[in-house]
Order: structure tokens, then sequence, then C-alpha cells
């Protein structure tokens, strides 16, 4: 830990040490001697010599976030080299398998989960969270031109399972209108479609899907693909070879609502 002025601490800690996923964390640091407090100084926590300190944290989860306003969004700035991955129709018996994949390449991704999927899978959904992923609304029933209670029923049935209220939503399909759009706004969710598409549900290959993601991305990409709603194999199979792809030729990854300047809201369990 370090105090090179006044105005300025900066603590170095390795969040896997204590036992955190890698997310965004409120800190609050307390002077009790050792610095002064108009004095530059330097602290190793802990100290060379002695027993080790040990810190309380307590553990927390993501519950929200914020950007839930009425509106449609296709991608992000074109200005970065950063894309989001998203996975529609879970949750499904291949979800963990994805998560598995995205853990090892330590990338995040958001999953636009179907309410009658969720019965029987709240496991799941709350490691897509607790690893530093996200769910955003799919429907209760993969219902195109969904009206209010379809779009909440979903929403209320995440938050239901994990303690998550979700502020993206996206329309089965893409169909969508301004009442759609308008509806989703009412509930606290942006309208969040793609700008490349793999058509995976078509089960078109793994090739037809690694070739179609990394010849389309782009700054700001929201990538679509699917963890549910039939055989994901192919899906599956192309994931790694994307993410290595995308990430040797300079991308970054992120949740759709990092990619949009958004933030995740955090709260002590309990």
């Amino acid at each position: 830990m370090k105090r090179p002025e006044p105005g300025k601490l900066v603590l170095s800690f390795v969040p896997r040490e204590g036992r955190l996923s890698p997310q965004r964390y409120g800190w609050r640091a307390l002077l009790s001697g050792g610095c002064e407090v108009r004095r530059q100084c330097a602290q190793q926590l802990p100290p060379e010599a002695g027993p080790p300190k040990v810190f309380r944290l307590r553990p927390v989860r993501a519950v929200g976030c914020t950007g839930g306003t009425a509106g449609l969004v296709t991608n992000g700035s074109r200005e970065h080299p950063v894309v989001a991955l998203t996975f529609d129709d879970g949750p499904s018996e291949y979800t963990e398998r994805f998560l598995d994949v995205l853990r090892e390449k330590e990338v995040p991704a958001t999953f636009f989960e179907i309410g009658q999927e969720m019965p029987g899978r709240e496991a799941v959904m709350r490691r897509i969270l607790a690893e530093g992923d996200e769910i955003g609304d799919h429907t209760m029933n993969h219902v195109e031109y969904p009206g209010y209670q379809q779009i909440a029923g979903a929403a209320a049935r995440i938050k239901q399972y994990t303690h998550f209220q979700p502020c993206l939503f996206r329309p089965p399909g893409g169909a969508l209108n301004e009442s759609v759009i308008q509806t989703a706004g009412s509930l606290g969710m942006r309208t969040i479609t793609w700008d490349v598409d793999p058509r995976d549900w078509s089960l078109p290959g793994t090739e037809a899907i690694y070739s179609n993601i990394v010849s389309h991305a782009q700054n700001g990409s929201i990538i679509l693909m699917h963890d549910g709603g039939g055989p994901r194999d192919e899906t599956l199979a192309a994931l790694p070879r994307v993410i290595d792809t995308l990430r040797a030729r300079g991308f970054g990854f992120e949740t759709v609502s990092e990619l949009l300047g958004y933030r995740m809201i955090y709260r002590p369990y309990g």
C-alpha cells in the first residue's frame, strides 16, 4: 500500500488470494497509525516480519445494474477494440460448459435467459453472476413482440432465483417495435440486439460459426450466440477459437453493461 501524495492511496491486492471473483469492488481505507496524514509513505501488508495481517471481507453479490432506461442498442462505441459475447435461450444443460470455457479464457459474457427454462437451474444462474458475468431478460416463453407480462415475468424470476434485477432485455428473434422498447424501459431495462449474428441456431457447423464471427466483429460489437434452444455443441466448439482469434487481433471482452459504460450494483449477502 502506497500513499504517494496526501490525496492519493494506491493499494495492490490480488482478488483470488482473498477468494474474490474478478468484479468491481468499493473500498474504504481507515487510517490507524503508520502513515501521518500529510506525509508520503509506503506500507507492506503483511509486514516482512511478524504475523500476517487478517482481512475480514464481507462477501458481496451482484443485485442489479445501471442504464436500464427505454432505448435500443445494437453495439457499443466504435472507438475502442472491445466486444461483448452474448448467449441466448438458456439456461440449459450446455450453460455450465460455456461457463467453463469462459473461465478458462478469463472472458466475461452476458446471458439472456428465458423464464420457462430457469426452474431447476438456479445454481447455474447464480454461478453466472458469481463469476462476473451478467444475466439479461429474454421473456418468459420466447415470445416475439412480447407484452408486459412476458418481460416482467422473466425479470421477476431472475430476481427470485438470484437476487439480481436485470437492466438489459433482448427481444426473441430480434422482433421489436416501439411498444416493446417502451415496455422494457418501464421495467428498468434497455433493449439490446446485436451487430454480429453467426446464425448458430441453424446449426451451420462449427467452422461457419467461427468464420462468421471473426470476419464481422469490429470495435464495440455485440456478438449473438446461443447456449440454449437446441443442441449447442457447434457453438461450444467454436467458442475457444473465437476468443483466441479476437484476442490475438487486439480485442478485449466485456459484458454488455460494461461495453455500454453501465455499472453493476453490488450488495453484501444477507
